[in-house]
């Protein structure tokens, strides 16, 4: 009957750790070598105490520095910190609502209790088989890293700070018979650069090249009082051919509610998205997906209205040997 008939869906808790103290601090799990890995679900929560001066503009995302799920000591399918994940990439999940709706991320810094959790899909969606990977391989070693932010990232005068990561793994059980096995042709890799805008002025950023590319989504003036620091964007590819002339925050504005059904948040740029423009989120066709391969350069051209930084996630399928 095929690999839907022969496996059976798990989740597997990794087990709780603590980052106490002011100071940026890393967090590490060691992936088991059982089943095909799905998907990641982090459980981020924790204390600030005492009233903060001088908040960061991006709010509670900043209690979470970075995001790492490794493999084999170096290659990265997962590389974002929370503020890449909570303004960008977490309205491209699935059916593309929002799987971490009860997040405090984009709430302004305050003391108390904060909740910052995060799901990533390891699979492009919860249905198809691209981007599984198995586990049992003596050949793959997967390790976690959460690191948490220091005090001083999110605001000044916190005189505690307590942060909990509770990892939780989605695997399907392996079919005894390899026939029923998912074909294993891709990695799914999910990450982010961050680029120091100066001022105003045209902004060019390269993507790098070798991949089929899923989705590109920039961000700049994103915080919980964001501002549309851009006036306009562009893609342009070959030197001179845009697939995208450079178009204002208004076409975007449409773009985004045409997928999403929701307001895009002031700041968020949604420049490429290879899945979403089937009109079914996640789950559609890979029409138009990018090759990269077949492309001299490709670069994504921003008109910055202001100094900031720009966030870029980069959402990736990369051809695995055969």
């Amino acid at each position: 009957m095929g690999w839907p008939m022969n496996s059976r869906l798990k989740r597997i808790d990794l087990g709780s750790q603590s980052g106490a103290g002011l100071t940026a601090a890393s967090l590490y799990w060691d992936v088991p070598k059982t089943g095909i890995l799905a998907a990641l679900e982090l459980i981020i929560t924790g204390n600030l105490t005492t009233a903060p001066s001088t908040p960061t503009a991006v709010g509670m995302a900043a209690a979470v520095n970075r995001v790492r799920l490794i493999a084999n000591a170096g290659i990265n399918l997962i590389d974002v910190s929370g503020v890449g994940y909570h303004y960008l990439f977490r309205d491209y999940i699935d059916d593309y609502s929002d799987p971490v709706a009860d997040s405090d991320a984009k709430d302004a810094v305050a003391s108390g209790a904060y909740n910052v959790s995060m799901i990533f899909p390891i699979a492009i969606n919860s249905r198809d088989e691209v981007g599984l990977i198995m586990l049992q391989n003596n050949d793959t070693q997967l390790r976690l890293e959460v690191t948490k932010g220091a005090a001083t990232d999110i605001a000044n005068d916190f005189t505690v700070m307590t942060f909990d990561v509770r990892p939780i793994i989605y695997v399907h059980t392996v079919p005894v018979d390899p026939k029923d096995w998912p074909a294993f042709e891709y990695a799914h890799t999910i990450t982010e650069e961050q680029t120091t805008v100066s001022g105003a002025g045209s902004v060019t950023w390269n993507w790098p090249r070798g991949n089929l590319y899923a989705q590109v989504i920039h961000g700049l003036g994103v915080g919980t009082t964001g501002s549309d620091d851009w006036t306009d964007a562009a893609l342009r590819v070959n030197q001179s051919d845009y697939l995208m002339p450079p178009l204002p925050p208004a076409h975007f504005t449409r773009e985004f509610y045409k997928t999403h059904g929701r307001a895009r948040e002031l700041g968020h740029i949604p420049l490429f998205d290879g899945l979403g423009d089937s009109g079914l989120g996640c789950y559609g066709s890979a029409r138009d997906l990018l090759d990269s391969r077949v492309l001299t350069d490709i670069q994504s051209v921003i008109t910055a209205g202001a100094a900031g930084t720009l966030y870029t996630i980069k959402r990736q399928l990369v051809p695995l040997p055969k």
